[in-house]
């Protein structure tokens, strides 16, 4: 495999860890009175929010390490994807 190879590997990755927590998030958000043990819901909504932090802010420094602009952040291009996947 070639670089470029990898790095589409990679955006790929991070655009469907990214949109299936934001769906997944969601999802338990919505139906989290609806269980019998409403505790569970919150617990799995929490997971998938810091879940989906912590995939934000990896793409975020990718796409730091990619372009090299510290000084004016934009919203990396899998964050804009995943969230134009899952409007």
């Amino acid at each position: 495999m070639n670089k470029e190879q990898i790095d589409l590997k990679i955006e790929n990755k991070l655009i469907s860890k990214i949109a299936n927590h934001r769906l997944m998030a969601r999802e338990t958000f919505r139906n989290r009175h609806k269980n019998p043990f409403p505790e569970v819901g919150r617990g799995q909504c929490s997971h998938h929010i810091n879940e989906l932090r912590v995939w934000l802010k990896i793409a975020q420094l990718i796409d730091e390490a990619k372009h090299r602009m510290p000084n004016h952040p934009v919203e990396p291009y899998e964050t804009y994807y995943a969230k134009e996947l899952t409007k």
